[in-house]
C-alpha cells in the first residue's frame, strides 16, 4: 500500500512538472437526428460524403441550395478554412430547421475539429469551430529486440511515429541500423491522445496521435542509455541523461539512413576503379540512390560543386570552425542549398548518388579537425548545454520520478498509467 501511494505521488509530481492540466469540458450526448447549435436551436442534420472532384459550390448546388446562400456559405467557410482542401470520402452535413429551410453546413476538417457555418437570427451565416475534446493517457511500453527495433515496436501494436520519436532521441549515440543486437531492451514512457467524440460512434475513442516521450531507455549488453525530457528554461529544453547532460550532440553519428558500410576509413585502400593503393580518409555508406543526406551538425556551406573523383560534393564548416564535414558522390543537392548557405543539424542537404568515381550509389563521408582527417566512426562527440544550475534541484526531482515510473512499468509489456482513476488530461 505504501509503495502504491508513493507511485501515485510520483506520478502526480510528474504531471505537474510537464504542465498537464485536467480537461474539464465535456461534450454533450446528442440525439442522432437532431443537432444542438451554439444558439441552442434544433436542426435536422443530413449527412453525405464528398465525392472525388466535388467543390463546396457543387456540394451545395447539388443539394438545391440557392445561389445567394451558396455565395455566403462559401465566403464564410473560406474565411476560416480553405475550401480547396475538402477531401474525398470525408463526411459533410447540411442543417435544416423544421420547415426544411437550410440553416447551416458542417464539415469535419480534422479528426479533432468540426467547422460549422450557421445562419444567425438576422439571416447572416457565421462560422463556428468546435474542437473535439480528447484525453491524453500516460502510457509505458517495454520490449526486447529480436530482429530490429522497428519490428519489436510494431509487434507491440505501436505505430512508426513512436518508433521515429524514440530513435530521434538516441540518434547521436546509437545507429539503429547497425548497433542493435538481439536481446537489447527498450522502455518508453510516453503520452497518447484519444478523441472523446460522443456524437460519432465511428470515431469515439479513436487514436488522435502521440504526445511527447517523457522518458526513454535503451539497454545494450554493456551500456544503458536513459533520456529524460526536461524544461530547462531559459535555456533549450530537451532530453538529458541521468547526470543532467544533454542528449543533443554536436554531430550526428551518421548523416543518413544506410544499408551497410561499403568502405571504411583507411590509410591504404585499393581503389575499386583506379586499382591503386592510396588513403581513403572517409567512410562509404551504401544506400539506395536518392536517399536523403543530412548535415551532421550546424554550420555553413563552405564548398559545393563537382570534381572527377567525388562527383557532386558539399563541404560544411561547422559552428566550431575547427571542424569540417564533406559529403561526396551526391546525385543532387537539396533545394535551397548553395555556397554560403547556413544549415542546421539534420537538415537535408543532398541525395545519395553515384557521381564521380563510384561503383554504386553511396555517400562518401569525411570529417576533418583543423584540416586533419578523422575517422567519422570514432569521433568523440561532445554534448550540448547541460542543466542550468538554477534548474538542478527541479531536474533531480523530475529524473527520480521518471526513473521510478520506468522501473514500475518494467513489470509488463505495456500499460496505461492513471492518477485517481482519471486518465483525461490536456498537454500544454
Amino acid at each position: 500500500m505504501r509503495n502504491t501511494l508513493l507511485l501515485i505521488s510520483l506520478i502526480a509530481t510528474t504531471l505537474l512538472t510537464v504542465c498537464i492540466i485536467p480537461l474539464k469540458e465535456k461534450n454533450p450526448v446528442l440525439h442522432p437526428v437532431y443537432l444542438q447549435s451554439l444558439s441552442s436551436r434544433e436542426y435536422i442534420k443530413k449527412t453525405a460524403k464528398i465525392k472525388y472532384g466535388d467543390t463546396l459550390e457543387t456540394l451545395l448546388s447539388g443539394a438545391g441550395v440557392n445561389r445567394r446562400d451558396i455565395r455566403q456559405i462559401v465566403a464564410c467557410f473560406n474565411h476560416s478554412y480553405d475550401s480547396r482542401r475538402l477531401l474525398p470520402n470525408q463526411p459533410f452535413s447540411l442543417l435544416y430547421d423544421a420547415s426544411m429551410t437550410l440553416q447551416g453546413f458542417e464539415y469535419r476538417a480534422r479528426k479533432d475539429l468540426v467547422l460549422r457555418i450557421v445562419r444567425d437570427p438576422e439571416g447572416t451565416f457565421k462560422a463556428r469551430k468546435r474542437a473535439i475534446p480528447h484525453k491524453t493517457i500516460l502510457k509505458s511500453l517495454n520490449g526486447t529486440v529480436i530482429t530490429t527495433l522497428y519490428d519489436a515496436m510494431i509487434q507491440a501494436n505501436e505505430k512508426p511515429g513512436l518508433i521515429t520519436a524514440f530513435s530521434d532521441i538516441f540518434q547521436w549515440d546509437i545507429d539503429f541500423f547497425t548497433d542493435p543486437r538481439p536481446g537489447d531492451r527498450f522502455h518508453i514512457l510516453y503520452t497518447k491522445k484519444f478523441l472523446i467524440d460522443t456524437t460519432d460512434s465511428n470515431t469515439s475513442e479513436a487514436v488522435l496521435g502521440y504526445g511527447r516521450i517523457l522518458a526513454a531507455q535503451y539497454q545494450q549488453t554493456d551500456t544503458v542509455y536513459t533520456a529524460i525530457y526536461f524544461d530547462n528554461t531559459p535555456a533549450e529544453s530537451g532530453y538529458y541523461d541521468t547526470r543532467g547532460q544533454s542528449f543533443q550532440k554536436a554531430f550526428l553519428k551518421s548523416p543518413l539512413n544506410y544499408r551497410r558500410i561499403s568502405s571504411y576509413f583507411s590509410r591504404a585502400r585499393r581503389h575499386p576503379i583506379l586499382k591503386i593503393v592510396r588513403p581513403h580518409y572517409a567512410v562509404d555508406f551504401a544506400a539506395p540512390s536518392g536517399t536523403p543526406v543530412s548535415a551532421a551538425g550546424d554550420g555553413k556551406i563552405s564548398a559545393l560543386g563537382y570534381n572527377k573523383g567525388l562527383g557532386n560534393y558539399i563541404k560544411i564548416r561547422h559552428t566550431n570552425s575547427r571542424y569540417v564535414t564533406r559529403y561526396g558522390h551526391l546525385k543532387s543537392f537539396a533545394s535551397g542549398i548553395a555556397l554560403g548557405t547556413n544549415v542546421v543539424q539534420s537538415q537535408v542537404i543532398g541525395y545519395v548518388g553515384q557521381t564521380g568515381l563510384a561503383t554504386g550509389p553511396h555517400l562518401d563521408y569525411a570529417f576533418y579537425d583543423n584540416g586533419r582527417p578523422i575517422n567519422p566512426l570514432k569521433i568523440k562527440i561532445t554534448s550540448g548545454d547541460p542543466i542550468l544550475p538554477r534548474n538542478s534541484l527541479k531536474y533531480k526531482m523530475t529524473r527520480n520520478t521518471m526513473l521510478a515510473l520506468l522501473s514500475a512499468a518494467n513489470d509488463g509489456p505495456g500499460s496505461s498509467i492513471m492518477v485517481n482513476n482519471t486518465p483525461i488530461y490536456r498537454m500544454h
